[in-house]
């Protein structure tokens, strides 16, 4: 199998997680974002996906590049750039796109008198997602001078608690402070209750739990209308798409990436071993919540 067949990758991911998931820190993929943001396409000027950024991260420490610019071949070259004498895509992006496949029934026996006659078999089409791999090229294989890199690459400014404070009190949301030790979002109240900051070991911690509970607070059913079912697999899903939605913004604004809910682990290792592919759904649903929480930030502030 390829080394950047999708199939591949997504199981790299995976595993990559699960380590992350029992070593206790997402600060592997985290600190490489606190630089210069998550992995950007300078064509378009959007940012990967979460799968897409972990892939990118790994791909950026492992053959030494400092920034995560990237590009197609042929987007750098609609740019007026080319690559450096010597240099070959290294690794790939995935794109999810939808096939069809035909299903065809079985065909059915109708019996008049003594004659048997066949009917046609219906023709049906099910579509099935699967993931593209396309090659990229980092900024550091094109012939784009130094002094011009500043084009496409911004140096990130973390803000810190500061930072996260205003952005937190920017979003709208019901908030109650109890003299508890667990934070939690309450779901027929509509309503994040998170102990005093005494309480946590560090403001760090504090900020990582509230941005958890605001990742829980997207899902409701007049927001992103998530599964927010009892059953044991779909609330471990939940609880891992807000520890990852908590861990984008740890890159962002400048924290360690500890994990806040570590009891969950053990639910999180089972489902990505059950099933590899549910790190592409949570890293979406991730994403989504944070772009929701951004734009409510922007909103309100």
């Amino acid at each position: 199998m390829k080394e950047n067949d999708a199939k591949t990758i997504i199981k790299k991911i995976t595993n990559d997680v699960m380590a992350a998931l029992k070593s206790g820190s997402l600060g592997k993929w985290v600190k490489p974002w606190q630089s210069f943001g998550f992995p950007t396409n300078v064509k378009t000027e959007q940012s990967y996906g979460l799968v897409n950024t972990f892939w990118l991260t790994d791909s950026l420490m492992r053959y030494g590049y400092t920034y995560p610019a990237w590009a197609t071949e042929k987007q750098w070259n609609s740019l007026g750039y080319c690559l450096k004498a010597g240099e070959v895509a290294k690794t790939v992006v995935l794109y999810p796109c939808h096939v069809k496949f035909p299903i065809y029934s079985q065909k059915k026996q109708v019996v008049e008198g003594i004659e048997e006659e066949q009917e046609e078999a219906p023709l049906y089409y099910k579509s099935c997602l699967v993931h593209k791999a396309f090659p990229i090229l980092n900024i550091a294989q094109i012939n784009i001078p130094e002094n011009e890199y500043d084009l496409f690459v911004t140096k990130t400014v973390g803000d810190g608690s500061p930072g996260i404070d205003q952005f937190v009190q920017s979003i709208e949301h019901n908030r109650e402070e109890f003299g508890v030790d667990q934070a939690s979002y309450v779901i027929p109240l509509d309503t994040i209750r998170m102990p005093k900051k005494e309480y946590f070991r560090s403001e760090t911690d504090y900020w990582s739990t509230y941005l958890h509970e605001l990742g829980h607070c997207t899902g409701a059913s007049h927001r992103l209308r998530r599964d927010f079912s009892n059953g044991i697999g779909s609330y471990a899903f939940e609880e891992l798409v807000a520890e990852l939605c908590s861990a984008i913004f740890a890159g962002e604004f400048g924290f360690s990436g500890e994990l806040q809910h570590r009891e969950y682990i053990g639910s999180w290792l089972r489902i990505l071993e059950n099933n590899p592919r549910a790190i592409v759904k949570a890293g979406y649903l991730a994403m989504e919540a944070v772009e929701y929480l951004k734009k409510e930030a922007k909103r309100g502030g």
